[in-house]
């Protein structure tokens, strides 16, 4: 639906998607209805992308917008903590020709505050009934099909298509932190999630071990694998938990306590004599294979 502008512009201020029957309409509404409402009643929360063809027609593409897909889905307190990776569903509906009614909304759509959107019973020529609900949103994309952007959820449609010069694994990698990076976020996460642990060892705690290990590591991977065998022995403590470290999805529970548990001075630690030489040097072992698996996807 489209209202007089200036200059016999014609302003968008709804669009509906067309069925024949109101039940299956009201369930795909109800499914984006529900990602709006889990995005704080973001409109733009539910994606519509039109991918034009080099055929002279166009394909409406509908997903979970990226980015507020990621924002409900990872607690807050993993956010800064973890990269995603998703997999979401996206909808494409091809249509033949770059029509009139297109051809306005993609020229004037940015001069609407807002556009409503919903759905409707009927045809293209005759409307029987109108959605009484809907949702407005303000962001729309618009890409040629040769174009679209590796960050959209659109990109699916050059596989659909069998584009021959589609292929998934050409696909850009997120980006990794550097070494040097990683090096330091490694001393500010320990010093967030374990403080008094790393205050300990900053205060001679196994001051002997830590000085025959320097001679052939850095201070910090000496108490980063310190911090981890110390982890693992509280983990052990609790009943729900499973002391097998190498389970698929581990590191995430694990992550999860430390951001749930905060270290005390009533936390656990084994005897001084548990941590040995030998063992320090298997874990930062295990820590540094941990490190090369990372950089290495």
């Amino acid at each position: 639906m489209f209202v007089q502008g200036e200059k016999d512009e014609m302003i968008p201020v709804q669009m509906a998607f067309i069925f024949e029957n109101e039940e299956p309409a009201e369930k795909f509404l109800d499914i984006l209805l529900g990602w709006i409402e889990k995005s704080n009643n973001d409109g733009d929360a539910v994606s519509i992308d039109f991918i034009e063809n080099n055929k002279g027609g166009y394909t409406l593409s509908i997903s979970p917008e990226i980015n507020r897909f990621v924002e409900r889905m990872i607690p807050k307190n993993l956010k800064d903590r973890v990269t995603p990776i998703i997999m979401a569903q996206t909808h494409y509906k091809e249509i033949d020709t770059l029509g009139k009614n297109y051809l306005n909304f993609k020229a004037n759509y940015k001069k609407a505050e807002e556009i409503a959107v919903g759905y409707i019973i009927g045809t293209l020529t005759k409307i029987v009934k109108q959605s009484k609900r809907y949702f407005t949103k303000k962001e729309f994309n618009f890409y040629k099909e040769d174009e679209i952007p590796t960050n959209s959820a659109a990109l699916g449609y050059r596989a659909t298509q069998e584009l021959s010069d589609f292929d998934p694994k050409t696909l850009p990698k997120p980006p990794k932190e550097t070494i040097k990076e990683i090096s330091q976020r490694r001393i500010t996460e320990i010093k967030s999630l374990l403080p008094l642990t790393y205050n300990r060892l900053k205060n001679l705690w196994l001051g002997d071990i830590q000085k025959r290990l320097e001679q052939d590591y850095s201070s910090e991977i000496i108490i980063q694998a310190i911090c981890n065998l110390t982890i693992f022995e509280r983990l052990k403590k609790i009943e729900d938990i499973s002391p097998d470290f190498t389970k698929s999805g581990y590191s995430n529970r694990i992550l999860d306590y430390l951001n749930e548990t905060y270290e005390s001075f009533d936390s656990y630690y084994p005897p001084d004599e548990y941590y040995t030489d030998e063992l320090i040097i298997r874990q930062i072992q295990n820590d540094k294979k941990e490190l090369e698996t990372y950089l290495s996807k």
